[in-house]
């Protein structure tokens, strides 16, 4: 049977190769999301899907695929970029549109799909965010809602990426006067799901308005991926304690229970070494555009906690 195409199929197209992301090595911020989105939805297999003209191709693959890609007509993904929102399919056998898929029928027997389309900000459906099993399953509400999150986190990975090849921030931050407490919360707001279904808690202690100078968006991206990359450093029962200070300068603490040194973004911002995958770099840059520098590093005396602090300039 046919697999359906997009409307807009060419500018579908066009924005994925755009991206420079196809065929390009596994990097670990891409593998930590399927490792996340396989525990929360208790799924073996789980995959950020690309889907190009005539292909499903695999960036990053959790369980025995054995496979980087796939034709695109055996592809679920390629009906799951038809919509906007998620296609659960929980037994594929009693699905007209795969009963005799070939992964259906033969090996390796899916029998559930999960996919969250991955968007970008003009709509373009790249691929997805998909979880698999080799029997009928469910997803509750709240996994759901993290498949969705996660797969949003994807976009962010990509445009980040992309903005680390292309070696400049295009266009320049547009900087505006914002509260960094109110954008912290809103990300920490945002990735609470993905901590509660991990059991691991993500804070933000109160605190008055903190005034910056920033590019809305740039700072968002910035913030939630430095957000991010604690919460999903943490185990299971851990906690990511966030700080916003207003004085004497804007200041964003984290500290989290990961027992290992700090991040990649943090070393490449603070000049200690130049990381070897595009999303943290990019991160960084994104950091040094709005003056952010390095407020302290620690590991919590007695414990395995680490602690950062990332300082800006006052608005």
């Amino acid at each position: 049977m046919p697999v359906p195409i997009p409307e807009n199929e060419a500018d579908r197209v066009s924005a994925l190769h755009a991206m420079a992301v196809l065929d390009t090595p596994p990097e670990s911020d891409f593998d930590d999301i399927v490792q996340i989105a396989s525990e929360i939805c208790a799924a073996p297999i789980s995959l950020v899907t690309m889907v190009d003209t005539d292909r499903w191709w695999f960036k990053a693959q959790r369980g025995p695929i054995g496979v980087s890609e796939a034709p695109r007509e055996i592809a679920f993904c390629s009906y799951a970029i038809m919509g906007r929102d998620l296609m659960v399919i929980p037994d594929t056998t009693a699905d007209g549109r795969f009963a005799d898929n070939p992964i259906v029928r033969g090996d390796p027997r899916f029998r559930f799909y999960a996919g969250a389309p991955i968007l970008t900000s003009e709509g373009a459906a790249l691929g997805t965010l998909c979880v698999l099993d080799y029997k009928p399953h469910r997803l509750d509400i709240e996994q759901m809602r993290a498949l969705r999150i996660l797969a949003g986190e994807v976009t962010e990975l990509l445009e980040l990426r992309k903005q680390a090849l292309t070696g400049t921030l295009d266009p320049p931050p547009e900087l505006r006067t914002l509260d960094l407490a109110y954008i912290t919360g809103d990300r920490i707001h945002h990735l609470r799901a993905i901590g509660d279904d991990r059991r691991t808690a993500i804070t933000l202690a109160p605190t008055d308005p903190a005034w910056v100078r920033a590019d809305p968006v740039r700072l968002d991206q910035a913030v939630d991926y430095v957000s991010f990359t604690a919460l999903k450093a943490t185990p299971a029962g851990g906690r990511v304690a966030v700080r916003v200070a207003a004085s004497p300068s804007p200041t964003i603490e984290i500290r989290q229970a990961a027992g290992s040194g700090p991040p990649k973004w943090w070393a490449d911002l603070c000049g200690t070494g130049t990381s070897d995958e595009p999303v943290p770099h990019a991160v960084a840059d994104i950091l040094r555009a709005h003056g952010a520098t390095k407020a302290s590093t620690s590991v919590i005396p007695g414990s395995t906690d680490v602690r950062i602090a990332l300082q800006f300039p006052a608005a």
